[in-house]
């Protein structure tokens, strides 16, 4: 809306809501939902629900990611669904830009954003780092080639000297991302709060991921009132540790993520197939000996929800006997944080994940270690005298100490890795569910003579049967259904499923606005 129909509005004392989509649009990221009200005496309260980095188009971060002719200092606030960083990775950049109002997010996210966004900082160093080195590299061989071949100059005018090769800045730095935390606000689920006049909010659980919600706005008054519901990221039911979706009954328009539109997890008992998984892998390692020693069982996780989630099943299969009690030492330093704050949110525990807490720490199987420092992690590399399990970031082998643990581990035979989650297009932890004999790890070539295992019933979204089941929650149906957070085919299926049950639907593109009145 322009300054000009924002007056006309004001003058006749008409209300406006406005949303636009300025991330994940037939995309799984970058979620940016940007909504723009104007009140009845004409004043604008700009604000943001989830502020996500794009994953897949580094380019767009560096770009200005708000609605044209805006700048970071116009918004007014900002709502988290959950602490993912497609979901709030680019707070910090917004924060550097001059953005300086609150930001909202249930307690277990404000915690865990403590975490990822300062490792989302050190990572963005890390890549700029790796950009300058090889900007440089690429120019000295440049400079060294032009000198040994010289090209003659016209007029016996001299060479053309190169300008020197410009300095790659991060999108933003780890000191950025803990500045940014000062503006997070922590709301508690189901409270009502209001951060603007005619604008109120409240958390419902989306059991996607602790402290995972779903943001049900109530903006303007009376007739003109209108109910904005967010659903983040769906959860599945069952989940380990966390409790079931919430439902909400009534919402005019409704802005739903369809990542798994086109898809229906495999039902099966979770704790069995575990238990099958990691019997064979132990009868495996037994057979280790000589300078290799005992086998090691290596499980790429992810450090928030996915290790939480296969150490309190770890813990119950040994609890009950139905494995044998290995020695499991936890890699990486963000997953032991991360458990740490799961042990402080216990509140958001469902039942059986408390009946096993009343018994002790639901995260601590018998022989436990978490590890810190890079001293710690190095003495995995030693030979094994018996089997142990790792677990160790990240889930999809992209980056962390698992690299290392898979370079070293993947050669030997009597070792077994076992996957907990979907592995992405792209990633060396999808080519080594593949048929290759070979893998390429910090440039060196590494023989697969390891067991592969794949174990996908962790995921954290919610299939089409899960997202329609919580669709059919609303009562009566909302005006629109936006469908975002998920791949064209995605979208186009859940899409199809929706309005077979009477939703109209609309799939937004890229900076598509509408208007909410």
């Amino acid at each position: 809306m322009n300054s000009k129909e924002r007056k006309r509005r004001a003058r006749s004392q008409q209300s406006h809501l406005q949303l636009q989509f300025l991330g994940a649009n037939k995309t799984v990221t970058g979620s940016l939902h940007f909504l723009e009200f104007t009140n009845e005496e004409g004043k604008t309260i700009r604000f943001f629900v989830d502020m996500g980095l794009n994953q897949e188009n580094e380019g767009m971060n560096f770009q200005n990611r708000l609605p044209a002719g805006l700048k970071a200092s116009d918004v007014a606030f900002g709502i988290f669904t959950h602490a993912h960083i497609d979901h709030v990775g680019y707070f910090p950049k917004l924060v550097k830009d001059g953005f300086s109002g609150p930001v909202y997010a249930t307690p277990p996210t404000a915690d865990l954003l403590g975490i990822l966004l300062p490792d989302s900082g050190h990572i963005q160093e890390e890549d700029a780092g790796r950009k300058q080195a090889r900007a440089q590299r690429r120019d000295a061989d440049a400079k060294k080639t032009a000198k040994q071949n010289p090209k003659p100059q016209r007029g016996g005018k001299k060479p053309v000297e190169k300008p020197e090769v410009k300095s790659i800045v991060p999108l933003y730095t780890e000191q950025d991302a803990r500045a940014s935390l000062r503006l997070v606000q922590a709301i508690e689920f189901g409270k009502p709060f209001s951060p603007a006049e005619g604008i109120t909010f409240r958390f419902l659980r989306a059991s996607h991921l602790l402290g995972a919600a779903i943001v049900l706005l109530e903006i303007g008054k009376g007739s003109k009132k209108r109910r904005v519901c967010f659903s983040g990221d769906i959860g599945r039911p069952g989940m380990p540790i966390i409790k079931d979706v919430e439902r909400v009954k009534q919402a005019d328009y409704v802005v739903c993520e369809g990542t798994y539109g086109a898809r229906l997890h495999e039902k099966r008992d979770r704790l069995k197939s575990l238990e099958q998984i990691i019997n064979a892998a132990y009868e495996r390692a037994l057979k280790g000996k000589g300078k290799e020693g005992a086998g090691v069982i290596l499980m790429p996780a992810f450090a928030v929800g996915r290790v939480q989630s296969v150490l309190i099943d770890l813990q119950q299969l040994m609890k009950k006997k139905r494995i044998p009690a290995i020695p499991v030492m936890i890699d990486s330093p963000m997953a032991n944080l991360a458990t740490e704050i799961h042990r402080k949110h216990s509140s958001e525990f469902n039942k059986a994940t408390l009946e096993i807490a009343a018994e002790g720490d639901p995260f601590r199987t018998p022989e436990f270690a978490e590890l810190m420092s890079m001293e710690q992690s190095l003495k995995l590399d030693l030979p094994a005298s018996r089997p142990i399990i790792i677990l160790s970031s990240s889930g999809m082998a992209t980056g962390g100490r698992i690299m290392r643990h898979l370079q070293k581990r993947l050669p030997g035979q009597h070792n077994t890795i076992v996957f907990v989650g979907f592995q992405a297009e792209g990633t060396l932890g999808r080519q080594l569910l593949g048929p290759e004999k070979t893998a390429r790890i910090a440039g060196v070539e590494v023989a697969v003579r390891a067991s592969v295992e794949y174990l996908q019933d962790y995921s954290g979204h919610g299939d089409y049967n899960d997202i329609i089941n919580w669709l059919r929650g609303f009562d009566p149906k909302p005006r629109k259904l936006f469908l975002v957070h998920g791949d064209s085919e995605s979208l186009e299926s859940l899409k199809e499923k929706a309005e077979a049950l009477g939703f109209h639907v609309e799939i937004p593109g890229y900076r598509d606005t509408v208007d909410l009145d």
